[in-house]
């Protein structure tokens, strides 16, 4: 996976119109320790993904600056590693029940997508609670969400003083793409609680 050179185009979708948004990762070879802090070094230099605009309750609408979500990804030869920034004006309201993997519950979430074949048909679905629970499925247009379906990933949430923050590594293992050295994934970024969710489309290159 060495030479897969990836960059995400975030598809913006807007009150009936699309708005294009290109996010470029970076290849790496440090050690990132799953801690929920992004404190290596290379988290700084690649670029943020932010812009959320809400899906429900206000479809469409721009996500409030002290709501905002910001997300790195880096990749190397064997998983993509996510970086998450939530922030909350009121971090102690953060809704964090425990449940068992799978079940919701009442928990602030934040969640990625992963069509490796960019054909609509099949996504990989990987979420984290703020409590440091996790989730997963694979969604398919003819079954729907199958939650009986889990992988092998890792994760880590905890709550900071401006919200809440992830960070997850997920194995190509996990995921399915062609052998192509330059491709084309589909995916979106989401993240949501009991009140409200907003989330960006994408594509990887």
């Amino acid at each position: 996976m060495k030479n897969l050179f990836l960059i995400f185009l975030l598809l913006q979708c807007i009150l009936g119109f699309s708005q294009k948004k290109t996010l470029q990762t970076k290849f790496t070879t440090e050690k990132i320790i799953l801690d929920g802090k992004q404190d290596e070094a290379i988290w700084q230099s690649v670029p943020i993904a932010t812009d959320f605009v809400m899906f429900q309750p206000d479809n469409g609408k721009p996500v409030p600056e002290n709501k905002r979500t910001e997300v790195r990804v880096l990749y190397d030869n064997e998983a993509l590693y996510i970086s998450a920034l939530l922030y909350d004006n009121e971090p102690d309201k953060i809704l964090r029940e425990i449940n068992k993997r799978d079940e919701f519950g009442t928990a602030d979430f934040f969640g990625v997508f992963v069509n490796g074949y960019n054909d609509g048909q099949q996504n990989f679905q990987f979420f984290v609670n703020a409590a440091d629970g996790q989730a997963d499925c694979l969604a398919t247009d003819s079954n729907g969400e199958d939650y009986s379906w889990d992988a092998v990933w890792e994760s880590k949430a905890i709550i900071t003083s401006f919200g809440w923050a992830v960070e997850m590594r997920i194995p190509y293992a996990a995921l399915r793409f062609p052998s192509e050295k330059k491709q084309t994934w589909g995916g979106q970024l989401f993240q949501g609680n009991k009140k409200r969710s907003s989330k960006i489309f994408m594509e990887f290159y």
